[in-house]
C-alpha cells in the first residue's frame, strides 16, 4: 500500500500542475521592433511616451532584445492609440468629482517577422491610472500626481500589460 502512495505522489509531483511562468516566444524569436505608436487621439505626445515605455519594460524583461530597425528584428510590436480619457471615480459631498481614472485604449499586433505571421492582436487594449483632484488632495493632505506623471504611470502599466501578453501570453 505504501508504495502505491509512493507511485502516486512521485507521479503528481512530477506531472505538475501544468502552471509555467516559462516564456511562450518561440525558440526563433530573439529580437523585437517596437514601432512608434500612432496617436489617433487630441492628447499631444502620449504615443511617444508609451512607446518610450514599451521598449523601456522590454529591456528590463530581458525576453528579448529591443532592435533599432524592423531590418534587423525578429518581431514588431506596432499599436495606435485609440482613446485617451478622464473618467469620474466618486463624487465628493459637494457634487464636485473627487477622483478619477485616466484610461488608454489601444489596438496591438504583435507579428513573427521571421515566418511572417500574426502571433497576437488585441483590439481595446486598455490601461488605466486613478487619482484624486486638487481639491480632494488638499481635504486628505495626500499628495498626488500630476497629469504629465499620470500618463507616464499608465503608460508604463501599460506597458507591462503588453510584455506581458507577449512572453508570457497572458
Amino acid at each position: 500500500m505504501k508504495s502505491k502512495i509512493l507511485i502516486f505522489l512521485v507521479v503528481v509531483i512530477l506531472s505538475g500542475c501544468g502552471y509555467t511562468t516559462g516564456s511562450l516566444i518561440p525558440s526563433h524569436i530573439k529580437t523585437i521592433y517596437v514601432e512608434t505608436f500612432t496617436n489617433k487621439t487630441s492628447e499631444p505626445g502620449i504615443e511617444i511616451e508609451v512607446t518610450d515605455a514599451i521598449k523601456d519594460r522590454f529591456l528590463t524583461d530581458g525576453a528579448l532584445k529591443i532592435a533599432n530597425s524592423r531590418e534587423e528584428a525578429d518581431s514588431i510590436l506596432k499599436g495606435e492609440i485609440i482613446d485617451y480619457r478622464r473618467e469620474p471615480l466618486s463624487y465628493a459631498s459637494d457634487n464636485e468629482v473627487a477622483e478619477y481614472r485616466l484610461v488608454l485604449t489601444t489596438n496591438l499586433t504583435y507579428y513573427d517577422l521571421v515566418k511572417d505571421e500574426i502571433m497576437w492582436e488585441e483590439k481595446n487594449f486598455e490601461a488605466d491610472s486613478e487619482f484624486y483632484t486638487t481639491m480632494q488632495q488638499q481635504r486628505f493632505g495626500s499628495t498626488n500626481l500630476d497629469e504629465e506623471e499620470l500618463i507616464e504611470n499608465v503608460a508604463k502599466e501599460l506597458a507591462r500589460e503588453i510584455v506581458n501578453r507577449t512572453v508570457e501570453g497572458w
